[in-house]
């Protein structure tokens, strides 16, 4: 379980939400292309993203 002060969730969110963007535009970048290491790393950082962010909106 996550644990985390109420008064750090905003700024959590607010820079889980930038490193999205910014591994949503590397994603872009590899969009349509084989299934290469990195596409499927990032592809997972992304998901692990979604789940913090889950995490740390449902413990707010």
């Amino acid at each position: 379980m996550l644990n985390i002060d109420p008064k750090y969730s905003p700024i959590l969110l607010e820079a889980l939400e930038d490193l999205m963007y910014k591994v949503s535009i590397e994603l872009e970048k590899l969009k349509g292309g084989p299934l290469t290491k990195s596409r499927k790393y990032l592809t997972q950082k992304q998901q692990q993203i979604e789940q913090l962010q889950h995490m740390i909106s449902i413990n707010s």
